[in-house]
C-alpha cells in the first residue's frame, strides 16, 4: 500500500481524519486533513515532529478515513510534503524553536527545561508500565497543567511529573524507572 496514493485518495474526499497503521508501530497514526492538506499528525503521545520521524520508512499496512472529523489542533503550516516524502524537514514544518547550548542542554529564560523527546520517553515508559489507562492519566495531567505535548517542559514540572508517575508504578520497578528518567 503506497502512502502517497492513499493520502491523495482520502484528501480528495474532504475534511476528516485519516488513520494509518504502519508495520512495527504499535499505535495508529492519525492525520487531520483540511482542504486537501495534512494540517496535524499524531502517533500515540509523540509530538508531530517525532510522529513524522517514527513512520519514516515504515510500510503502510492499513488506512481508514473518517469524513467530517473536525481538527482540534493545527500545525503552523501543513505537513503534507513531509508526510509523503518522509524527509528531514519535518522539524521546520512543525515549528520547533528550542535552542541548544554548547553542551546540548536546553535552557530557557527562567532556567532549565527538559527536551520534548525526553518528556515523550517518560510518558511512553509510563504507559508501558501501567498499561492503556496511562494514556488517559497522562492526557488528564497535561490538561490540568496546560502542558502542550511535543514542547519542552521546565525542569521543576518534569521532576514533579516523574514523582507523581512513580506512585502508579509497581514497587519492583520504581528504581529502574527513576534511574531511567532522572
Amino acid at each position: 500500500m503506497e502512502l502517497s496514493a492513499v493520502f491523495r485518495k482520502y484528501a480528495g474526499e474532504g475534511d476528516g481524519q485519516l488513520a494509518l497503521k504502519f508495520s512495527g508501530v504499535p499505535h495508529l497514526c492519525k492525520v487531520a486533513i483540511e482542504g486537501g492538506e495534512a494540517v496535524f499528525i499524531k502517533l500515540g503521545l509523540l509530538s508531530p515532529e517525532d510522529s513524522l520521524a517514527a513512520i519514516r520508512g515504515k510500510k503502510l499496512l492499513e488506512a481508514s478515513f473518517i469524513k467530517g472529523v473536525k481538527t482540534r489542533k493545527r500545525l503552523p503550516r501543513p505537513v503534507t510534503d513531509e508526510l509523503l516524502r518522509g524527509d528531514a524537514t519535518a522539524q521546520d514544518a512543525v515549528g520547533a524553536v528550542v535552542q541548544h547550548d554548547d553542551k546540548g542542554d536546553q535552557t530557557a529564560a527562567g532556567g532549565s527545561v527538559v527536551p520534548a523527546k525526553k518528556v515523550s520517553r517518560l510518558v511512553n515508559d509510563y504507559i508501558d508500565f501501567v498499561g492503556p489507562l496511562g494514556v488517559v492519566m497522562m492526557e488528564n495531567y497535561f490538561k490540568n497543567t496546560n502542558y502542550i505535548q511535543g514542547q519542552p517542559m521546565d525542569l521543576a514540572s518534569y521532576n514533579d511529573l516523574v514523582n507523581k508517575l512513580m506512585q502508579d508504578i509497581g514497587e519492583e520497578v520504581r528504581s529502574e524507572f527513576y534511574a531511567r528518567h532522572m
